[in-house]
């Protein structure tokens, strides 16, 4: 898995996807129950570890654990929580998000940043919700439609790498489908999108290409990208990252 081209392009960069902690905080609000004396976190996917330190700073008595697939990710996060003077409530594991080494029941707050979609997020919904203790609640952003006559170019270039793309009412469905309530949701604005990910990338494509010249993998990876960044200059009202909480029933 870590010879997968795209961890090591990744590896570049702050941010594995669009996002700040702004709209990390404005998610974490919309819990209207967060716990105040101690509460376990699991910050699946957590790549390097952006919103686990905003997760830590928003929530002062959660221990978290932060999961990733990657090593290399998570020896960036180690690194983040001895900075930030976070050992002892932070902690990482190295674990598929479809294969967590954890209990069932186990966390009050699942949290998932741009992941869910790698496994498919009704398979993440239904398997995270059963490490989620009742009345705990379940974060995800990802990637959604939001109109359901999307132009040509957008359609196209998702149905070549990411078929499985579906409509923001699809993913609420899925939320009731599986016995979650739904406690609310809202859009990443597209500026934070060329802040916070399209923006640092640019800056990145040169040495990236020159590194993996002889590479064809990657080079198709950094391809994609790049072509990704230009549908999304034009089409960013058709799509973009949803953020959405929902919460498991107490009975």
């Amino acid at each position: 898995m870590d010879n997968n081209p795209i961890f090591k392009i990744f590896e570049s960069l702050p941010r594995l996807g669009g996002g700040d902690d702004e709209h990390t905080k404005k998610a974490f609000l919309l819990i209207a129950d967060p716990p105040e004396q101690g509460g376990e976190i699991l910050d699946v996917g957590c790549g390097k570890g952006m919103q686990t330190i905003a997760l830590a700073r928003l929530c002062p008595s959660c221990r978290i654990i932060a999961s990733d697939i990657h090593q290399p990710y998570l020896d960036v996060v180690n690194e983040k929580i001895i900075s930030e003077g976070f050992t002892g409530r932070i902690k990482t594991v190295c674990a598929s998000m479809d294969d967590l080494p954890f209990e069932k029941e186990a966390f009050d707050i699942i949290w998932a940043e741009g992941c869910s979609s790698i496994i498919g997020i009704e398979k993440a919904i239904w398997y995270w919700k059963s490490l989620l203790k009742r009345g705990g609640y379940i974060m995800i952003s990802d990637i959604f439609w939001f109109t359901k006559t999307p132009s040509d170019e957008p359609r196209d270039f998702f149905d070549e790498y990411h078929p499985s793309m579906m409509f923001e009412d699809e993913g609420f469905e899925i939320v009731r489908n599986a016995g979650l309530e739904m406690v609310g949701s809202f859009r990443l604005p597209s500026h934070v999108w060329e802040e916070s990910y399209y923006g640092k990338m640019r800056e990145k494509f040169g040495e990236l290409e020159e590194e993996y010249a002889k590479d064809e993998p990657a080079l198709m990876v950094i391809r994609g990208l790049k072509r990704q960044m230009k549908i999304f200059e034009k089409y960013s009202d058709e799509f973009g990252n949803t953020y959405i909480v929902m919460r498991k029933p107490l009975s």
